[in-house]
């Protein structure tokens, strides 16, 4: 096996959304890194997939997410205008607000008062007659109402991977892609050897942000991840309301039975996407995920379109499955490996973690540095391990 000899400050395994933006953040401070993939660049493999991502600050999963939704769409709009250097670039973000739907008395709804109510979020009120009005597009049914965060947008999730694995390559920043990491470990001197297909890798610094495959990267950690397959579909309508230009919003809405579908306005010639948050098909191993049609997801989809939306017919025009790596509560982990400070992990963004990939991405490095941000704590290991055992 190839011995390579150079020492790297930093290696990245995994340039996915967390990885391609800790690979920006350590390029940036001057490190000659590395980053390793098994795929390559904003590929079609993992989770950070399938033209579009909301984000959004009125947090429903929990209030502490706030200010990390805050610094990220400051980060985005800065890597927006690095990568946009003239019109004809697609924008990273695009601002449609977002429009988050179910009874007063739902998870989401209490969520969203709650956290905008804490953070003193901008957040409009509107009853189901009133959504009709502006949205004809919509079915909403009597004990529902809906929550409108105008500041809402929505992210070209491969074009942001793609944009800061280059901005990282032009700091200077190297990657080796179709490498498949085989284990890691630290030397008796501190070092860190990482040990590829593609040869063997030192450095002084790791950080593993391999999504699907992390209980592979992590598996003395009891992080409790499981990893579901989620189905995304487009769809074009007989309407014209949902297309952007229209001003048609990002949505979520959570039916009576807790099932949560979200969708976006269409921006092209795919249509209108559609995909359930709830729910999922759990697998063993990502790699041999079936990316097949699965006809009773798409099923559980039309049907929710049949009940909350006007149209008369529709055409499925393509579809994707990517995975959902869920940790226990739902939150994120985030932080060093125990027993060695050289070593930081993200792993189970459990379905909404991309958004915050630029703040994640610096939190990583930082963590590499010393520093750990109080803001950030709540995602960490030591206490949430040990109150899992309690």
């Amino acid at each position: 096996m190839t011995e390579h000899s150079t020492v790297y400050d930093c290696i990245v395994i995994g340039f996915g959304g967390i990885g391609s933006a800790a690979l920006r953040e350590a390029a940036n401070k001057g490190w000659r890194v590395l980053g390793i993939d098994r795929f390559g660049p904003a590929h079609d493999r993992g989770s950070s997939h399938g033209q579009t991502r909301i984000i959004r600050r009125a947090y429903f999963e929990h209030p502490n997410y706030v200010p990390l939704a805050n610094r990220a769409f400051e980060m985005w709009d800065e890597l927006n205008k690095r990568h946009r250097t003239s019109i004809e670039i697609k924008e990273l973000i695009t601002k449609t607000g977002l429009l988050q739907i179910g009874r007063p008395e739902s998870e989401v709804i209490e969520g969203v008062l709650h956290s905008a109510q804490l953070h003193d979020l901008r957040i409009e009120q509107f009853t189901p007659r009133e959504i009709q009005l502006r949205l004809p597009l919509f079915k909403i049914s009597e004990n529902h109402i809906g929550l409108f965060e105008p500041d809402a947008a929505f992210l070209r999730v491969e074009l942001c991977v793609a944009a800061m694995v280059n901005q990282a390559v032009k700091r200077g920043a190297e990657i080796c892609s179709d490498a498949i990491v085989e284990r890691w470990f630290v030397e008796d001197s501190g070092v860190v050897r990482v040990l590829t297909d593609q040869g063997n890798f030192r450095s002084k610094r790791l950080v593993i942000a391999t999504g699907a495959w992390s209980a592979e990267m992590l598996p003395d950690l009891p992080l409790g991840l499981q990893v579901l397959r989620k189905q995304q579909h487009w769809f074009q309508l007989d309407r014209v309301d949902q297309r952007i230009e229209n001003g048609f919003p990002c949505f979520l809405l959570e039916q009576d039975n807790g099932d949560c579908f979200y969708g976006f306005p269409e921006i092209d010639y795919l249509g209108m996407k559609i995909c359930e948050h709830s729910r999922g098909t759990p697998i063993v191993g990502p790699g041999t995920m079936d990316r097949s049609l699965n006809q009773a997801e798409l099923d559980r989809t039309t049907a929710f379109m049949k009940s909350h939306l006007n149209f008369g017919r529709q055409r499925l025009v393509h579809h994707s499955a990517c995975m959902y790596t869920m940790s226990p509560d739902g939150h994120f982990w985030v932080d060093r490996y125990p027993g060695f400070s050289n070593v930081v992990f993200a792993a189970g963004l459990s379905g909404h973690g991309f958004k915050f990939a630029p703040v994640l991405g610096q939190h990583l490095i930082e963590l590499l540095e010393g520093v750990c941000a109080p803001e950030l704590e709540f995602l960490g290991v030591a206490n949430r391990l040990a109150d899992s055992r309690q």
